[in-house]
């Protein structure tokens, strides 16, 4: 079988998914990193600096531009596979089967994708496309100027409406993470007694509370701080 057929069974988009599903973990990381500086007492500093760095570094630039592909890649093979996985089973059960056959996370991963686009979307116009197109005031550093990201974002949060959105939109990336960690390494075969508490614990402490909560707290943490 050749991989172009290969990557068009249910096995290979799966396996899509979860490639591009780590992928995709490893930048909630080094986003939140980053992110964490806004609410750092310095003025904007260590966030603007952050930001400039992350909008001008060519090599950067190429990885989020990559970024931008695998989020369409994976949003589109997952719809694919749960088109695909209705239409097998074209009539619905007449009592739902709960937990007995699959997990109350499993059966909500198409609404909160669906919810995480539509936060994505809001999240870009609001913060990237200003960085790049829109219009910033600048701050000056040791000399240098720079796009002053971090009076955008300020603002941004002093809407409380803004704030809730991004709290739902954690949420719906907590759910998310807490089914898609564990169920990408199930395919990739690293289901195994002796490595499944591990990836229990990574999968909802880590990736499906942690992070969301403290990407949550830092529009909570600006708005409370301007009232």
């Amino acid at each position: 079988m050749k991989w172009s057929q290969f990557f068009s069974t249910s096995i290979g988009k799966k396996l899509l998914v979860g490639a591009t599903g780590f992928f995709l973990c490893t930048f909630l990381i080094v986003h939140l990193a980053g992110n964490l500086s806004l609410m750092k007492h310095d003025g904007g500093q260590a966030f603007n600096l952050y930001a400039d760095f992350m909008g001008h570094n060519p090599l950067i630039q190429t990885l989020a531009w990559g970024l931008k592909v695998v989020i369409l890649i994976h949003a589109f093979l997952a719809i694919q596979l749960t088109i695909r996985n209705q239409a097998a089973r074209p009539v619905k059960y007449a009592v739902k089967p709960g937990n007995k056959t699959s997990s109350w996370f499993s059966r909500q991963m198409a609404i909160m994708g669906s919810i995480l686009l539509v936060f994505l979307v809001i999240h870009l116009a609001n913060f990237w496309w200003k960085m790049h197109y829109g219009s910033l005031d600048t701050a000056v550093y040791e000399g240098k100027e720079v796009g002053d990201l971090y009076a955008a974002v300020w603002f941004t949060f002093g809407n409380v409406w803004l704030v809730v959105l991004y709290v739902l939109g954690m949420i719906a990336l907590s759910f998310h993470l807490i089914h898609g960690f564990k169920s990408s390494m199930q395919t990739f075969g690293f289901n195994h007694p002796k490595y499944n508490g591990m990836i229990n614990f990574i999968g909802l402490w880590i990736f499906g509370i942690l992070i969301p909560v403290l990407f949550a707290v830092i529009p909570v943490y600006i708005y409370i701080n301007q009232i």
